[in-house]
C-alpha cells in the first residue's frame, strides 16, 4: 500500500520536530534567551502549521504536539530566568 505525502502532512509532522527539538533545546541550554526565542519560534511554525493543516484531524493532532513542545520550551526558558 503507498502513502501519499501531502504538504500538509509534511508540515505538521515538521511542526512537531521542531517542537520537541525546541525542548530538548531548552533542557540542554544554558541560556534561558536562546530556549525562549527557539520555543517562539516553535510555537509560530506549529501555528501556521496548524492553519495548514485544519482539515485533517491528524494532521492538527501533530501540529498541536508541536505547539505543546514549543510551549514547554518557553516555560522552560522563563523558569531559567526567574530561578
Amino acid at each position: 500500500m503507498q502513502h501519499s505525502t501531502t504538504l500538509t502532512k509534511t508540515t505538521c509532522i515538521s511542526a512537531l520536530i521542531i517542537g520537541v527539538f525546541s525542548a530538548v533545546f531548552a533542557f540542554v541550554t544554558k541560556t534561558p534567551s536562546n530556549a525562549i526565542i527557539i520555543g517562539a519560534t516553535g510555537i509560530v511554525v506549529g501555528f501556521i502549521s496548524l492553519y495548514i493543516g485544519r482539515k485533517n484531524i491528524d494532521d492538527m493532532q501533530l501540529a498541536t504536539g508541536g505547539i505543546f513542545m514549543a510551549v514547554l520550551a518557553c516555560l522552560i526558558g522563563l523558569w531559567q530566568i526567574y530561578n
